[in-house]
């Protein structure tokens, strides 16, 4: 286990991966949408959620368990899901999944990942979810609920934020689209990063392995191709109608900004609304979950689980989204720094980040349970 001094939170993480990573694997992690005003006003409105303690309280024991569609969770926090993983790390995939099974969290892996979902469902059994980005193509969308189901995957989460790949001017500028353009400067950034580079290149080089199979061209630049024909288009009422049907087990929507599209989604059968804008990757111009939270546990009225993502990076973040109402709160940017500055042992040293600050801030606010933490606490000016 790392030592928690010796880097004592997620920005210092960020900060070293700074000097760990290629310039274009950064920058896939880090940036944002256009201007980046969406990853600026996520932070923003955590930054001005505030707490106010209640000190006088009968302490018993610190309880930060919680309960999501019937499995007990030690901690109201999980891994989100993110594609291209394996960028920042050999079989990133992997290791959030070992860490996630050892510490009881949730943990999820995207369509566009970079391992197998067989691989991902032997080491994550039910702490596994599954983000699908449904493919225009029934059949491989089919065809990736039976694979996910049959690796133990427990949850799905379907992804509707992304009728259309966002518009990322670090991605472009650096080639990193799909397919890759190979530039002399991604070249000399790699060069320049040995650590990186030899990881890679003794793993191989990353590519789509759960969609890759669709691909009958399995050429990197062709898979390239077929998964951004496949992925990144406006999902339908009747797609997801249909994949309700399919899915037997709790299925959560993902990227869901309003209270109409909540109330559709209930109305669908669908058990969770995970609450994103994406980390400020899709509209630069779009509120972050936490101004628009309220009104939509208001518009669920306690109908299905409520969850929230986008910018959350450390335990004072994850106490704050509970307090706004929230069941449940996703991290991603902060895994995917853990895993590129410490590579098997990172997702393990978040984890304990998150679980110890998430602690201290109950400590400090007078809050012994997760579970009783709610507005009460909140600042009346938030």
């Amino acid at each position: 286990m790392v030592k928690l001094d010796l880097y004592p939170s997620v920005k210092h993480l960020h900060a070293v991966a700074k000097k760990k990573l290629p310039k274009f694997s950064f920058d896939y992690v880090e940036g944002g949408t256009g201007l980046e005003a969406g990853l600026r006003r996520n932070r923003d409105a955590l930054d001005a959620t505030t707490i106010n303690p209640k000190y006088i309280n009968d302490w018993l024991s610190l309880d930060t368990e919680v309960n999501l569609f019937g499995r007990n969770f030690s901690y109201p926090f999980g891994i989100a899901p993110m594609g291209l993983a394996s960028l920042q790390w050999p079989k990133a995939e992997l290791i959030f999944a070992e860490a996630a099974q050892k510490a009881n969290i949730p943990v999820g892996l995207s369509t566009s990942c970079t391992v197998a979902i067989e691989e991902f469902g032997a080491i994550a059994g039910g702490h596994g979810w599954f983000q699908l980005y449904p493919p225009q193509d029934e059949e491989i969308n089919d065809d990736l609920l039976k694979r996910a189901e049959k690796s133990g995957l427990e949850v799905l989460m379907v992804t509707v934020d992304v009728p259309a790949r966002g518009w990322r001017p670090r991605d472009m500028y650096n080639g990193l689209s799909l397919p890759p353009r190979v530039t002399w400067a991604s070249l000399y950034h790699a060069a320049c990063r040995p650590r990186w580079s030899l990881a890679t290149i003794a793993s191989g080089i990353p590519h789509f392995k759960t969609m890759g199979r669709y691909s009958k061209d399995k050429s990197f630049r062709a898979m390239a191709n077929f998964i951004r024909q496949e992925l990144g288009r406006p999902v339908t009422r009747e797609r997801l109608k249909h994949i309700r049907r399919k899915w037997k087990g709790p299925i959560v929507i993902k990227g869901i900004m309003h209270p109409a599209d909540a109330e559709a989604a209930v109305k669908m059968g669908y058990d969770g609304i995970l609450v994103s804008n994406h980390g400020g990757r899709q509209l630069d111009a779009c509120l972050s979950p936490v101004e628009v939270l309220a009104d939509i546990i208001t518009q669920v009225d306690g109908r299905a689980t409520i969850m929230v993502d986008s910018g959350f990076s450390n335990g004072l973040d994850i106490a704050r989204g509970i307090a706004l109402g929230a069941d449940f709160v996703f991290c991603g940017r902060a895994f995917m720094w853990g895993v590129s500055v410490l590579g098997q042992k990172g997702p393990e040293h978040v984890i304990n980040l998150l679980s110890n600050e998430l602690q201290l801030a109950l400590t400090q606010i007078g809050c012994p349970s997760v579970n009783e933490l709610n507005t009460s606490w909140l600042d009346a000016k938030t």
